[in-house]
């Protein structure tokens, strides 16, 4: 590799297959993918986007991002990088975070470059970081790509390209019932099934926003129904020539034997709420509402 790998910014709702992609992808060759998956500190509260170009919308509007200048943020960033995000728990309740696939010498090493760079080109800095952080990772062959998983990500599309124009955004969708269906059973989502709906309506919304920031050409919107049930060979097509890559054996053992269609039920949010034919009718009204405001909605 002549330069750093280009970031591949997977997201989208969450429980919408950036997992699934992430999974299937880091078997090519020229794919790097963090672990964890989601590395946290890019999009995060105090993040390094807040930190190189200033924290947006809530954040910027409430000053929940001290500092006017990248200088007087950096405290924040370097607490997160050596405690929340370094090492962290995962909603399994087991450890996890940047140690598992960096050197606490890397890190150290990598957050005082980017002090030292931050008064000069505060985004230059902050490539140099994610750019060293990816080439430090335990068992890199010097991959020209990079995938991260975490959903802001396409909610945050606009600022990622501000910061990094060569990124490649991966939006997963998925039918909004299974999604909302599926973050009740989560603990960290809402439990209430039209709560549930409202949160992903928002989260599309989110996405459909931070996208308008961005040349269609540097996006793929995937549905995870397609990729894994409805439509695999076109889909799989489609990730190998939005990336330029060509097939490879090991990925392609993994599609077809680890991602098998029965992984994904189309129909199984029907089971996973108390009162389906009212879930649906909330569903369908907040979806009628999103194409009104000029919003895609990806249902079956």
């Amino acid at each position: 590799m002549t330069g750093p790998a280009t970031p591949i910014m997977a997201g989208g709702t969450g429980r919408s297959g950036t997992t699934v992609i992430a999974g299937l992808l880091h078997r090519h060759p020229q794919v790097r993918a963090s672990w964890p998956r989601e590395v946290k500190f890019v999009n995060k509260e105090g993040g390094l986007l807040d930190l190189v170009l200033g924290p947006a919308g809530r954040r910027a509007k409430l000053g929940l991002t001290a500092g006017r200048t990248p200088r007087s943020r950096f405290a924040a960033f370097e607490a997160g990088m050596c405690n929340e995000w370094w090492l962290r728990t995962n909603r399994l309740g087991r450890a996890s975070g940047l140690h598992l696939s960096w050197d606490l010498a890397d890190r150290d090493r990598l957050l005082a470059e980017l002090s030292a760079g931050l008064d000069t080109d505060p985004i230059a800095a902050g490539r140099s970081f994610l750019a060293g952080m990816i080439a430090a990772q335990h068992g890199g062959t010097g991959e020209p790509w990079w995938i991260d998983t975490s959903p802001p990500n396409i909610a945050n599309a606009g600022r990622i390209h501000r910061f990094w124009p060569e990124a490649r955004f991966i939006w997963m969708v998925r039918d909004g019932r299974s999604t909302a269906a599926s973050v009740i059973a989560e603990r960290w989502g809402p439990n209430d099934p039209v709560a549930a709906i409202n949160w992903w309506a928002d989260r599309v919304r989110r996405a459909h926003l931070g996208l308008q920031q961005v040349p269609p050409q540097a996006v793929l919107v995937l549905s995870l129904e397609d990729l894994v049930v409805l439509d695999r060979e076109a889909s799989y097509q489609r990730v190998l020539e939005f990336l330029s890559l060509a097939d490879d054996p090991v990925m392609r053992e993994f599609f077809t034997h680890q991602m098998p269609a029965e992984r994904v039920g189309l129909d199984k949010w029907r089971t996973r709420v108390a009162d389906p034919v009212g879930f649906e009718r909330a569903y369908r009204l907040t979806a009628g509402k999103l194409q009104e405001e000029g919003v895609e909605v990806f249902s079956r």
